[in-house]
C-alpha cells in the first residue's frame, strides 16, 4: 500500500499522510446536559485516535477489524462532507480488489437516523468516485448489538458492523506478556492494538490496561521510534478521558519510561527555561522602571526645594 487519492484524483506515498484531526436550566437538565458533554468528549477523542491509527498504521489496523483484504490508498473524504451534515470523522481506503472501504467510528448508536447518513455517505461516494464501497461502523462503548440494516421501499442498505467491545483486552496484554516472556520481539500489529484497549471488553480495570499498554511501548526495541511515538500519543490521548485525575497520577512513573515522557520532560524542562528567562526579563524590567521612578521623584523634590529657597530669598 503505497499511494494516497485527493479530491483531485493525485496519488501521493501514503508515508507523506498528514493529519485531519478533525455544551440556565433546571439542574435535571443540567445534569444531563453535562453527562452528555462527558460522552461527546470521549466520543471525540475515541474518533481522533482512530483516525490518528488509520493514517499511520492502516495496513496493521484492517486485521483487527477482521478485514483480510489489504488497502492499496487512501481517497477522499472532503468533498462528500461539503454535500453532507459536518462533524463527523470519517476515514476511506481504496482495496486491492478496486472497490472503496468507508470507515465511520461511532460510540452511540444512532439507529435509523445514522443509517440513513451513512447510506447517503456511501452513495454520494459511489457516485463520485464510480466504484462499489462497503461502510464499516466501528462501535465502541457499550454497544453490542447496533441496528446494522435499514429497508426503505424496495431497497435494503445493509453496514458492516465492528464491536469492539467484542475484542479482549485481558487475552490480548496477556499475549503480548507471554511474547516478551518467550524472548520474542513486539512488532507494529502488536502495538497498534494498544490504544484501542479501553474500549475492548474484558475484566482488567483501565488503569491497569494503559499502565500496561505504557509499559510494552517501552519493550517494542525493534519497532521504529516514530511510530512508538505516536502509538504512545494514542494511548495517552484515551487514557485523558477513560481516567480519572488520581489515576492519570498513577501512570506519570512509568510515563517517564516512555519516548512520549521524554519528550514531555524536554519540553517541560525548554517551557522552564524560556520561562526563567522570561521572568528574568520581566525582573529586570521592573528594577528598571524603579530606578527610574526614583529618578523622578528625586528630581522633583530637588526642583520644589529650589523653589522654596527662592520663596524665602535663599537662592
Amino acid at each position: 500500500m503505497n499511494k494516497r487519492y485527493h479530491s483531485n484524483q493525485e496519488e501521493l506515498p501514503l508515508s507523506d499522510s498528514t493529519q485531519q484531526p478533525e455544551v440556565s436550566l433546571e439542574s435535571s437538565a443540567s445534569c444531563d446536559t453535562a453527562n452528555q458533554n462527558n460522552i461527546d468528549s470521549v466520543s471525540q477523542t475515541e474518533d481522533a485516535v482512530m483516525k490518528l491509527m488509520m493514517e499511520f498504521f492502516s495496513e496493521e489496523m484492517l486485521p483487527v477489524f477482521g478485514i483480510t483484504q489489504k488497502a492499496t490508498a487512501f481517497t477522499l473524504t472532503e468533498e462528500i462532507h461539503l454535500e453532507l451534515k459536518k462533524g463527523y470523522l470519517d476515514f476511506n481506503l481504496v482495496m486491492e480488489d478496486g472497490s472503496v472501504s468507508h470507515f465511520e467510528f461511532q460510540s452511540t448508536n444512532g439507529g435509523t437516523k445514522d443509517l440513513r447518513r451513512f447510506r447517503t455517505y456511501e452513495s454520494n461516494l459511489s457516485y463520485i468516485l464510480q466504484k462499489p464501497v462497503t461502510t464499516y461502523v466501528l462501535f465502541s462503548g457499550k454497544i453490542k448489538r447496533p441496528m446494522t440494516k435499514l429497508k426503505e421501499g424496495i431497497n435494503t442498505y445493509r453496514i458492516h458492523p465492528v464491536i469492539m467491545s467484542q475484542q479482549n483486552a485481558d487475552l490480548l496484554l496477556e499475549e503480548m506478556r507471554s511474547k516478551i516472556t518467550r524472548s520474542e520481539a513486539l512488532t507494529r500489529e502488536d502495538l497498534v492494538r494498544l490504544p484501542l484497549l479501553p474500549i475492548f471488553g474484558g475484566k482488567s480495570s483501565q488503569l491497569e490496561r494503559i499502565q500496561t499498554a505504557f509499559e510494552l511501548t517501552t519493550k517494542a526495541d525493534q519497532v521504529a521510534k516514530e511510530d512508538v511515538e505516536k502509538i504512545e500519543a494514542a494511548i495517552y490521548a484515551m487514557a485523558t478521558k477513560f481516567l480519572n485525575h488520581n489515576e492519570l497520577e498513577q501512570i506519570k512513573g512509568g510515563l517517564k519510561m516512555t519516548y512520549l515522557g521524554q519528550l514531555l520532560f524536554e519540553d517541560g524542562r525548554k517551557e522552564g527555561r524560556e520561562e526563567g528567562r522570561k521572568e528574568e526579563q520581566e525582573n529586570t524590567e521592573r528594577e528598571r522602571q524603579r530606578a527610574e521612578k526614583a529618578e523622578m521623584e528625586a528630581r522633583k523634590a530637588q526642583e520644589e526645594l529650589l523653589e522654596l529657597k527662592k520663596q524665602l530669598g535663599l537662592a
